[in-house]
């Protein structure tokens, strides 16, 4: 599996430039995304019962599907995709992981593949990010530093 992250500020664009990625390499394997959700509450309402009174895993089914598990890491999620066969993980932040990364709007991080502002965003642009994303070796979870 390729996996790579999208990086930047809050309101940069990354969540626009995953979207086109995500678009675009469809056309090149099964994709799958992982978003880094600092601030998103889990200790409030039915799920966070659920948890306190022991629950490792909840799994809430609606219109989609959502999985709140009590321990977790980066490399336990993208575990996950690679076991359903993804070809290409793509995450949004973890600005400090050693994952190689787009970065969006000037945020300097870590093994920074290529930097973009979102008015660059075009399709020649989206064309030359699936090449970059194309390019990255697999990596092997099983030894990798996530």
């Amino acid at each position: 599996m390729r996996v790579i992250s999208v990086v930047g500020c809050h309101k940069s664009g990354k969540t626009t430039v995953l979207e086109a990625l995500v678009s675009a390499l469809l056309a090149h394997g099964r994709v799958g995304t992982v978003k880094h959700m600092p601030g998103h509450p889990v200790t409030q309402g039915d799920t966070w019962r659920h948890l306190r009174a022991g629950a490792e895993v909840v799994v809430g089914l609606g219109d989609g599907r959502i999985t709140i598990e009590r321990e977790w890491t980066l490399l336990s999620a993208l575990r996950d995709l690679e076991s359903r066969g993804i070809d290409f993980a793509l995450v949004e932040g973890f600005k400090s992981s050693a994952l190689p990364k787009i970065a969006v709007g000037g945020i300097e991080a870590p093994n920074t593949l290529c930097q973009i502002e979102l008015s660059d965003l075009d399709t020649e642009r989206v064309s030359d990010l699936v090449r970059l994303v194309l390019d990255q070796p697999e990596i092997d979870l099983c030894c990798s530093v996530i």
